[in-house]
């Protein structure tokens, strides 16, 4: 058993060490998509509003023009849509702006990318795809591993015939009563 332990001990060492940036990325980025309800951990949005001359209803190329003449964008602009008589939007890369034909209100909604989060959640979410797969696998077997040796790393009443075992016997049962709670 003292040999059994020792590469335990060993395995979960070595793959402990690596296993901590990975359980970082996941980590961090667990928490912010599960709070996505409450935020956009991707995206920091923002609104503003302004006020320009009404254009009035017309014809959407005229009223487009007129519009983008008014709002005087330094960016170039992806597209426009008319949304219903009154409004049109204008769409840039990071920017939508939304225009009152008739009262000239304008409301700007800005996003830009939020650092490292939006990279923690393209990683966490798998969003690039194949190469990402191959890492995210080698990382749930790393996580196996660990959880299966560190079963056995510790003895006596801290270890599994004692406290461990109570905590391992808790940290099993936690997801099979959701599981068979959630399915009532």
């Amino acid at each position: 058993m003292t040999k059994f332990r020792k590469i335990c001990r060993t395995l979960h060492r070595e793959f402990g060490f690596l296993a901590v940036g990975l359980t970082l990325v996941y980590a961090i980025s667990g928490i912010a998509i599960n709070h996505a309800h409450h935020w956009d951990a991707n995206y920091a949005r923002t609104v503003s509003e302004s006020q320009m001359a009404p254009v009035g209803t017309g014809p959407t190329e005229e009223i487009r023009d007129q519009v983008l003449a008014r709002l005087d964008l330094t960016e170039p602009v992806k597209n426009t849509w008319r949304a219903d008589t009154n409004t049109l939007q204008v769409f840039l890369a990071g920017a939508r702006y939304d225009v009152d034909l008739v009262t000239g209100k304008v409301v700007r909604q800005g996003f830009s990318k939020r650092p490292l989060l939006y990279d923690l959640n393209f990683m966490h979410l798998n969003s690039g795809k194949a190469p990402w797969t191959g890492i995210a696998d080698v990382y749930a077997s790393l996580l196996i591993v660990l959880a299966l040796t560190g079963i056995f790393l510790v003895r006596g009443r801290k270890g599994l015939a004692g406290r461990g075992g109570v905590m391992l016997a808790v940290g099993v049962l936690l997801p099979v009563i959701y599981a068979v709670v959630v399915r009532a």
